[in-house]
């Protein structure tokens, strides 16, 4: 039996729809819900798919007293309180998606290898204490795993490095307390690896291999507190960035009933977005506010995938690579607040996608190029560069002038 009710007016969840013994899905997302889940919901014996996103429900949830379940999305409500560990009894869940709660306590130590089919875990945009669990064994099945958003300490798991087929991991925004996960290098699966503000440091490395991050297409390890020098052959191993991909197509998993589309929280163009319908096209490398030196390495102007590189709020010196002027898909260019001197080259010109582009705060000079993209900017790109000049400098004057 499939249940769905879409359009409702609010109110709680009739206590009746747990009599339908019967029951396989429950689909009652977006239906403003203002009530808790009634127990009943979770005796349901046969139910194998529970949808209860985007609405309203509160308080806590039940414990699970059976394991027919291989989908539950209970994402955007105002739940609280613990996981109870009795969602670990579910030995055919596929998708668990808690995210945009306001659960609190430990993730269950259990959820790292209950099943063998487990291939979505979001539990961000929670308030989540603690450690990530430790104990990912290497017979899982995880795709997607999204712990962004709550307060989350210690350090990344090595056994992390057990789920093969992981595609995104997401633990932005926390508290986490360590360098940079290089064990991650092993996983050649991962297109998407989303680090922001938590309290990473140490230095990068160069690739330990030809493959490492072979299919990585997002990465962003901004807000933290990584230094020294950015390695030359870093970037060259980073293969899907280099050859742009020409399938439009987006990133999900699929089980037997439903698809689920994986989504990430970002910064793109100076604003913070939750990026939905993630296109495998889709580039971005993201080093912003941390506490990198030396120069940008040419090698980034391989990567012709790029939509969107920011390395600003570093300490990065000499001049800006004429190289970056491949960079034919780029859309977005940070490179303000640091320490670059000479010229901006020329070659940027022929960036025509380019809509958001910064190189103030630094110690350019002479003319700012013309041309195409580079005509569209206004002084606010430039400032904060003494030894600058150009049309562009005038342009906010010009455009302020009102009539009389």
């Amino acid at each position: 039996m499939f249940t769905a009710i879409k359009q409702s007016n609010g109110g709680p969840i009739p206590s009746q729809l747990g009599s339908f013994s019967s029951l396989i899905v429950l689909s009652l997302s977006d239906n403003f819900l203002n009530a808790t889940i009634p127990t009943s919901l979770f005796d349901l014996r046969y139910l194998d798919t529970l949808l209860l996103q985007c609405d309203q429900l509160m308080g806590h949830i039940g414990q699970f007293k059976h394991n027919s379940l291989s989908y539950i999305d209970l994402s955007s409500n105002k739940l609280e309180g613990a996981i109870p560990s009795s969602v670990c009894n579910h030995k055919r869940l596929q998708v668990l998606d808690f995210s945009n709660n306001s659960f609190s306590g430990v993730i269950p130590h259990c959820l790292g290898n209950f099943n063998n089919y487990l291939l979505v875990l979001h539990l961000g945009m929670n308030n989540f204490q603690g450690s990530i669990p430790t104990s990912f064994s290497r017979d899982n099945s995880f795709r997607y795993l999204n712990f962004n958003g709550n307060q989350l300490g210690g350090r990344i798991p090595s056994s992390i490095a057990h789920c093969k087929n992981l595609e995104i991991l997401d633990i932005g925004n926390n508290k986490i307390d360590d360098t940079f996960p290089f064990f991650l290098e092993t996983i050649t699966q991962l297109q998407v690896l989303v680090l922001p503000s938590n309290k990473l440091h140490g230095f990068l490395k160069g690739a330990i291999a030809d493959c490492s991050f072979y299919e990585l297409r997002i990465l962003d390890m901004s807000n933290n507190s990584l230094s020294g020098t950015l390695p030359l052959d870093y970037f060259s191993s980073l293969k899907a960035m280099i050859v742009p991909d020409q399938n439009i197509g987006y990133m999900e998993a699929s089980t037997a009933s439903n698809t689920y589309q994986y989504f990430v929280h970002m910064a793109w163009k100076g604003w913070g977005i939750e990026l939905i319908m993630i296109q495998t096209m889709f580039a971005k490398i993201d080093f912003s506010a941390n506490k990198f030196t030396g120069t940008i390495p040419w090698s980034i102007g391989k990567l012709e995938s790029l939509k969107q590189l920011d390395l600003s709020h570093n300490y990065l010196t000499g001049n800006i690579s004429r190289l970056l002027g491949k960079l034919r898909n780029l859309e977005s260019l940070d490179l303000s607040s640091n320490m670059l001197t000479g010229k901006i080259p020329i070659q940027l010109v022929n960036l025509i996608f380019l809509s958001f582009f910064r190189v103030s705060h630094n110690q350019l000079e002479r003319r700012i190029p013309l041309g195409k993209q580079l005509d569209t900017f206004d002084s606010s790109s430039y400032e904060g560069n003494s030894g600058l000049c150009g049309f562009s400098l005038k342009k906010h004057v010009m455009m302020g002038k009102g009539s009389p």
